[in-house]
């Protein structure tokens, strides 16, 4: 029976311009691929049609906003 890997997604979750978390991100995968046990894979947010926030500044501080007019 052959061996079972696991595989493990390392996730870019900032999907803001300037973000720091794919240098971040980065460094985690390659630390991680030098375990042979697991297969990981790089997962950026950023290429999934998702709702991105835009945004410099997370929403908490931009202040208000028309809504809130």
């Amino acid at each position: 029976m052959p061996k079972q890997v696991t595989r493990i997604g390392i996730i870019i979750d900032s999907t803001r311009p300037g973000r720091n978390g794919a240098a971040v991100t980065q460094w985690v995968y390659e630390v991680a691929k030098q375990r042979t046990a697991n297969e990981f894979r790089l997962v950026d947010l950023i290429d999934y049609k998702l709702a991105h926030l835009d945004e410099v500044y997370p929403p908490a501080r931009q202040g208000p906003t028309e809504l809130d007019k």
